[in-house]
Order: structure tokens, then sequence, then C-alpha cells
């Protein structure tokens, strides 16, 4: 976001606002190929809003006395410069900002632009969002009844947009009540599953969601090729890949660039988004193929799906004993390995069968060892679904977690194998097969 707003600034100070567009800005800037297709890749417009929003966090919080603001209007990259016009009595512009712009389409167009299905979650979000606000006891939920109302007045200037803005505050303090006591009702499994949420949402990083690239998947399936994550991270993979002989080849790479993902997955990020411990603010979805290395060295992250399915796995795979081995193409059977099987543990626990799947559940650090990783994934879809399930499930969990707790607080890394029957991919009860706690 820094050689974001360096490049937009430095072309607007020069006079070269010609090559302030989505095509430079990912060429120069995200280093995608001369001619890359905007369409199929959105990760300019994805970063573009985040900048937005630390932008307005900035002249919010520590650049409140700055006398020179900076905007990137929506609908375009060119910086606009404009001098601070003091206020009697100001409302704080961050929270007037969070109250006005936290509509749907910003969720959905920033993880699947091009994806129907998605847009649904995204409403989904908002609506389940508003319930999560209205539950929260804290002063930022009050100031944000307040600021709602004072933004509609702002807007509108009607006595019916007062009205909406009062009755948005009895609802607060209505409402506001109920999460101290789902605290206090807790049993000993929410506590102890409350105790890794609160290690991976954190007030002080980002927390990314990625979702698994299916079209990636589909892609490698038919042509018989792993993509590494090199190639990934490039691009190179849709535009280099061998596919000589194999019927329909450049209709095979164009569907590799394609942003296709599980219901399953996008299930699992609608059930994160409605943790208590989740800090709105901080939390992004963003497609695999959008994140960048320094996400994963700074920010915490849940990446969802397989080695195969999600290539930033591969970062982490070196540090688990539990590792997915996947071999599209090959005789060499494909399962979750156990790297150092103990007495009666197989060495690879195989390649999904009719009836039955396996899921593989790792708290990690992340790249930096300042933030953490949670990886949850699967041999094929049945197998993330009984992953997901498992860890959305205290009662599961609460066994592992304790023996995880340190003394002072934190969890030391841990792996989960987790099995399941698939019924007509769909995983049936999961149970924990094996289980690793500490670094590999």
């Amino acid at each position: 976001m820094a050689n974001f707003l360096l490049y937009v600034v430095d072309r607007h100070i020069s006079n070269r606002g010609d090559e302030i567009t989505e095509q430079q800005i990912g060429v120069l800037v995200f280093g995608r190929s001369e001619g890359y297709d905007s369409n199929e890749d959105n990760i300019v417009r994805s970063y573009a809003r985040n900048l937005r929003k630390r932008i307005d966090e900035y002249f919010a919080k520590e650049g409140v006395e700055e006398s020179l603001l900076l905007e990137i209007p929506r609908g375009g990259y060119t910086p606009i410069f404009s001098v601070r016009t003091p206020r009697n009595n100001p409302v704080p512009n961050q929270l007037i900002g969070d109250a006005e712009s936290n509509g749907p389409s910003e969720l959905a167009d920033a993880v699947f632009a091009s994806s129907k299905t998605t847009e649904n979650l995204a409403l989904e979000d908002r609506d389940r969002s508003a319930h999560h606000s209205v539950e929260a006891l804290d002063s930022r939920a009050i100031a944000g009844c307040a600021l709602k109302m004072s933004a509609a007045v702002r807007r509108h200037s009607t006595i019916p947009a007062l009205c909406i803005g009062l009755i948005l505050g009895v609802g607060c303090s209505i409402f506001l009540p109920l999460k101290p006591l789902k605290r206090v009702a807790a049993s000993s499994a929410e506590v102890a599953s409350t105790a890794l949420w609160t290690q991976i949402f954190s007030s002080k990083r980002d927390t990314f969601i990625v979702p698994s690239d299916d079209g990636l998947v589909i892609m490698q399936g038919l042509t018989e090729r792993p993509v590494p994550l090199a190639s990934y991270v490039s691009g190179s993979y849709r535009t280099n890949a061998k596919t000589d002989g194999v019927p329909g080849a450049l209709e095979i790479l164009k569907l590799g660039g394609r942003r296709y993902t599980s219901v399953v997955d996008l299930d699992f990020t609608a059930h994160l988004a409605q943790l208590d411990e989740v800090v709105p603010e901080r939390m992004m979805i963003r497609y695999a193929r959008d994140l960048r290395m320094d996400d994963l060295r700074n920010g915490n992250a849940i990446l969802i799906g397989s080695v195969e399915a999600n290539p930033w796995i591969e970062l982490f795979q070196p540090q688990l004993n539990f590792r997915f081995s996947i071999h599209p193409g090959s005789d060499k059977p494909s399962g979750i390995l156990n790297s150092h099987p103990r007495i009666g543990e197989d060495v690879i626990y195989g390649t999904p069968g009719q009836d039955h799947t396996y899921g593989l559940i790792a708290y990690v650090p992340n790249l930096n060892s300042t933030g953490h990783v949670l990886i949850v994934g699967g041999l094929n879809t049945a197998g993330t679904q009984a992953a997901t399930t498992f860890l959305l499930t205290p009662s599961l969990m609460q066994p592992t977690l304790q023996r995880a707790k340190t003394a002072h607080g934190g969890l030391q890394s841990f792996e989960l194998l987790i099995g399941a029957g698939n019924v007509a991919s769909n995983a049936s009860t999961p149970q924990m097969i094996l289980e690793r706690i500490g670094p590999f």
C-alpha cells in the first residue's frame, strides 16, 4: 500500500496523471505482466479500498492535527489534496466514515468481484455485522449509534433521519448488556475457544482470511501438473504452463485465472465473521491470488484449503509435522503426510476414498513470528468441511487448546489431523485422528 500511495502521488505531482490507471498500477506497483486482464485480477481495486481506509484512519488519529488532507476518491486513483477546515465540535472522522461506508458491496468487490454468490455472502455479512454491533458492549457501540444519527442528520437534515438515529440509540441501550452476560455464562469449552480467537483476531494487526482458489485446482487436475507458489505469485502459471497435447489448453489456462471458491469456504468465512472476538475493521477477506508476502509477515491469517488450492500454505509446510502431499498425474499416493510417525501411526493418511476423508488444522507463527497463522483445509471439499466444523465446535477443540495453553495464557503451536466420513462430498461428524502440540 505504501508503494501504491507513493506511485499515485508521484505521478500526480509530476503532472503525469495519464499514468494513474489501474493497468499501470497493476504492472508497476504489483508486478503484473504487461496486458494482464484487470477484470479477472482485481488486486488494484482491492488494495485501493484498504488504502483509502488507512488514509482515513491516519487523518482521524495520528494525523488529526495535519493542516493538509489527502484523499483518493472512489472511482479513480488520482489523489486530491485539500486544506483542513476547522469545525466547531467536530465528530471523529473515522467513526463517521465507518458508519457511512460499511456497505455490503465493499466486501463483495474486495473478495470475489466476478461471483454473484459472493455478493449474497456480502449482504449476509452486512446483516450479521449489524446484529453483532448491536450486541457489543463498549463505548464504541454507543458512539457508533450516536454517530449514525449525526451522519444521517448531516446528509439529510430531516426529522425522519433524526428519528432513525434515536431508534438506533435506543436499540443499542436495550441490547448492550448481552455480551457480558454471554461471557459470564460461557462454558469452559467456550472460554478455551476464546483464547484461540483472541490470538487470531487482534486490534493491533490485520487478519487476512484467504479462501481456496478452486479455479487453480480445476486447472491442475486437467493439466496434471502442480503449480508452485513462485509461479502462482508471479502469475506465470497462466501463461507459461506446459499444456502440450492437452485438448482445450487455452481454455484450461483461462480457467486457472477465474475466481472460484467453494461454498464450504464461504460458509466458514461467514461463521468467522460472527465471532465475538472479531475486530471488524481489522478483518480482511483476501482472494488467494491477491495476497502478498508482507501480509503473512506482519499480519495474522487464516488460510483455507489444501496446498493445491491455496499455494501460500507451502510457506508453512516445513514447520509442520502433518503436511499436504498432493501429486496430480502421478502414481505417487496423495494425502496428508505424517512426517515423524509415532508407534501405531500411519506415514500417510491417504487419498480420499468414496467413504472417508481427512482434514488438517494447524496453528503456527506468521513469517516474522509476530502474529499467528491458522491453516484449515482438507484433501477435498469434505475434508475441509470436516476441519472447519471441528475448529468451530468448542467442545471438540477444548482438549487440544487446554494442552496447548502456556503459563502466560497464550497458545503453543499445534496441529490436528481430522478424519470424517464422506457422504456425497459432505463430511459426517469429524473426529481427531492425531495431535501434535508445540513447534515441530
